[in-house]
């Protein structure tokens, strides 16, 4: 019998709880291994029409009522750590940026000169001023038009009236949060999270440290890429040699937090833990793969050494149904040694690209075009291991007004 961390330590901090919820998580892992390697399960099979990686009008769709109307993860509060730091976030349709104000602000605005339109910054630099490419137009943190060379030609133009456009933002505990269409909305961050705020809080994410960041594109619909991070049935057969090596095959918790969910790989250390004393269980940083709804996994993982690593991987769909980007990012958590060298995340952040790139999504890709050519009617099916894509696949055809039952 184990007594709640609540019970042991007065007002425990959310890091602190975030350790006890990691304790009870493997509880259930160690349980599942001592029932020979069950997996938490949905209560059925689900059957899925392939036109939804396929069909035209709904990827129209998912665009306009998931990537440009819902909160989207466009980084960490430490991408843009001081004032004049600017952040680009392009991928969801608009060429958005997200500047450090001279106050502390996070501001977001269209990436666009008010003149004529022209792109404004191209490079993550900091800065003192916006200055248009074209024309030299100048705009403070703040957005204001502060400079317009030859402003006698423009007589009568206000130039209150011509600041930079404005872009709802949001940022909580080191997450920054945007929409991807003009707006002055103030997002609220824990809200739209739910209860899956307080384990984002516990990973003290305000204190991560960017690391590296690739981009990857990808010949298949973002949602058969973002399939692969929700499940692991697959391990053995796809990832013998890699990831399969370390990880239980189709042994997974699931936890749904509205739109969102966690999902946590059972690492084969824990066989060892199988019928020992609790007691003797070693200390294990809170860790687990995390869906940001509708299109961002948020991984917290154990580094070697101690300390964790956090591991973005943001799915955007492409022109097409048949295509999509992945950006991954990779991040030193604020309980990693300064004795860990950040060499050590950007060789965690190349495996783990290596390892999708050429497994998952090659698989991926294959049955991207498998699909576009299958019968017409044909239906994917989600075993009741595979809960949460299952899941995921109701939200997203829910919002978009095309359920799939």
């Amino acid at each position: 019998m184990t007594t709640p961390l609540a019970a042991t330590v007065p007002n425990p901090t959310p890091a602190e709880r975030n350790a006890e919820l990691m304790r009870e998580l493997e509880r259930r892992m160690v349980a599942h291994l001592a029932a020979g390697g069950t997996t938490d399960m949905a209560p059925s099979p689900m059957r899925n029409p392939g036109r939804a990686y396929t069909d035209p009008l709904r990827l129209e769709a998912e665009k306009r009522e998931l990537f440009h109307k819902l909160p989207l993860l466009a980084g960490f509060s430490r991408d843009i750590e001081k004032p004049g730091d600017v952040m680009l976030f392009d991928a969801a349709g608009p060429a958005i940026m997200i500047v450090r104000t001279r106050s502390g602000e996070a501001k977001a605005f269209l990436n666009m000169c008010t003149h004529r339109g022209a792109k404004l910054v191209r490079e993550c630099s900091r800065r003192n001023l916006i200055t248009c490419p074209f024309h030299a137009w100048s705009f403070d943190l703040e957005g204001r038009l502060v400079a317009m060379p030859g402003d006698a030609s423009f007589e009568g133009v206000d130039r209150t009236t011509r600041g930079l456009i404005p872009v709802p933002v949001g940022e909580w505990r080191g997450l920054i949060f945007v929409k991807a269409h003009p707006g002055e909305e103030v997002i609220d961050v824990e809200r739209w999270l739910g209860d899956l705020a307080p384990i984002m809080e516990g990973l003290e994410l305000d204190k991560a440290g960017p690391v590296k960041l690739s981009q990857v594109e990808v010949d298949c619909n973002w949602k058969f890429a973002l399939d692969t991070y929700g499940e692991g049935y697959h391990f053995s057969a796809l990832h013998p040699a890699t990831f399969g090596t370390e990880t239980c095959s189709n042994t997974i918790l699931y936890q749904q937090f509205g739109l969102h969910y966690r999902v946590n790989f059972v690492h084969k250390s824990y066989l060892d833990l199988v019928d020992k004393d609790e007691r003797d269980w070693p200390a294990t940083p809170y860790g687990g793969s995390h869906l940001l709804f509708p299109n961002t996994i948020l991984y917290s993982a154990p580094m070697e050494g101690g300390g964790r690593m956090i591991g973005l991987y943001r799915l955007f769909p492409g022109e097409g149904p048949g295509s999509s980007v992945t950006l991954m990012s990779t991040y030193r958590a604020a309980d990693a040694p300064e004795s860990t060298p950040d060499e050590a995340f950007a060789q965690a952040h190349d495996y783990i690209e290596q390892v999708v790139r050429t497994e998952d999504y090659s698989v991926s890709k294959d049955g991207q075009r498998n699909l576009e050519h299958a019968p017409e009617g044909f239906e994917l099916i989600y075993g009741r291991n595979e809960a949460a894509i299952q899941n995921n696949h109701r939200n997203i055809a829910r919002l978009i007004g095309l359920p799939v039952e």
